[in-house]
């Protein structure tokens, strides 16, 4: 008997954890054959339902209604009672939940990074590439060091995080992952095979094939001059010369449009990248102070208190940073835009997370480079008006030391 229906397109690896999740559990989920991705999410029925357009969702027989891939493959694992995917003991969840959470919060970030511009989804920048390949590659490190001595992530067996973690990495080993980018990750690569050849995984996502040649990046072909200007097209008024070629002066392309709205703001007097190495070169007292001199909050820029929505169910300190780093990996287009701080103050099973951050130009709204990021909707956004005694908070979050409503701060992302 079903348990439920997962809707999303097809051959979509975050569908893929839940339903190997299933097979262990042995749950019968069903996959909505009809649904069409940019339709069936976008109709009024769907968002009543839903709550929101996002992908892969999920309808429970019983009526329990999820999003995201994450909570709804937390969901499955825990619908049987004794599954041996959520640990023996309440630290190895725990652990189970560290490896989703850095997979989810660090390496599929940096990885759909590299691959969506090379598939069209988002503007290609070759520096913007090769900084995102350095963190993935700086990630999976991490891996490598557990997995050396490690068959699995937790314990001896199976769990959600290896689940988690091989279907976050499923494109990777695709697409972009060649022979030469996988001798520098030989455990972590075991691992996945061996992952990703489990019989339960293999009767959701098929036999596995890695990846030969690396897919790259190639530039649309442009148009020719001829298509660009067709002779219809010129000023009737203009005289049109006896067998004379164009002179190279008169093709002159018109100057790009800016990618951003914020790039036709007048310049800065405090440049954003200035303030960033203030911070990064000196000691905090001493960018601060640097910061109030020179920042023109008049028209060139505004702050803004960022505060996670959910803080009452935020749990192990660890945990609530990993989430403040998820937000920050997704703000890439901000990053001409914006600095920001989030901290995370207070302890295990009370804490918060909380910060500022500096935006470009002085709107009463947030700019979309922001907006635009999947984790926006989990904070609310308050532009703040900057007095002294705001400035002593930003100060305390921007050193990450003090406190925040009587919470000490314990640890803390940066986003420049």
């Amino acid at each position: 008997m079903s348990v439920g229906t997962i809707y999303s397109y097809p051959q979509n690896p975050r569908v893929f954890k839940a339903l190997v999740v299933a097979k262990y559990n042995g749950l019968e989920v069903k996959v909505d054959d009809s649904f069409e991705m940019g339709k069936t999410n976008t109709t009024a029925e769907w968002i009543a339902k839903f709550g929101a357009s996002q992908i892969p969702a999920f309808e429970g027989t019983d009526g329990t209604i999820i999003i995201e891939s994450g909570a709804i493959a937390y969901y499955l694992a825990h619908l049987k009672s004794d599954s041996t995917l959520i640990g023996r003991s309440n630290t190895e969840e725990t652990y189970i939940q560290q490896w989703v959470q850095f997979v989810d919060c660090q390496i599929v970030p940096s990885l759909s990074g590299w691959l969506y511009p090379i598939l069209g989804y988002s503007t290609y920048n070759k520096v913007f590439e090769t900084q995102v390949i350095e963190r993935l590659q700086h990630h999976l490190k991490t891996l490598e060091r557990h997995l050396t001595k490690k068959t699995y992530l937790v314990g001896e067996r199976v769990t959600l995080a290896d689940i988690a973690g091989a279907t976050g990495l499923y494109h990777g080993y695709k697409l972009l992952f060649d022979a030469e980018f996988r001798k520098s990750f030989p455990a972590v690569t075991r691992w996945f095979t061996t992952i990703v050849n489990q019989s339960n995984f293999k009767a959701v996502a098929g036999d596995f094939v890695f990846c030969e040649n690396a897919l790259k990046y190639t530039a649309p072909k442009k148009e020719s001059t001829k298509e660009k200007k067709p002779k219809e097209e010129k000023p009737k008024e203009a005289p049109k010369p006896k067998a004379k070629e164009p002179e190279p002066e008169e093709e002159v392309q018109e100057a790009p449009k800016p990618k951003s709205k914020l790039d036709l703001l007048p310049p800065a007097k405090m440049p954003l990248d200035e303030w960033k190495r203030q911070y990064s070169n000196n000691d905090t007292p001493v960018a601060m102070k640097w910061l109030w001199e020179n920042i023109d909050l008049t028209t060139d820029y505004s702050i803004w208190k960022v505060d996670y929505k959910y803080n009452d169910e935020l749990t192990k300190l660890y945990m609530s940073n990993n989430l403040a780093g998820g937000l920050m990996n997704r703000l890439e287009r901000a990053r001409k835009y914006a600095f920001g701080c989030l901290v995370v103050a207070g302890e295990d099973n009370a804490n918060i997370i909380t910060g500022y951050f500096i935006v470009r130009g002085n709107a009463e709204e947030m700019i979309e480079e922001i907006t635009d990021a999947a984790d926006y909707e989990s904070y609310t956004w308050i532009k703040v008006n900057v007095d002294e005694e705001e400035k002593k908070k930003i100060d305390q979050v921007f050193a990450w030391e003090g406190s925040v409503d009587g919470k000490p701060i314990q640890d803390g992302k940066v986003f420049k």
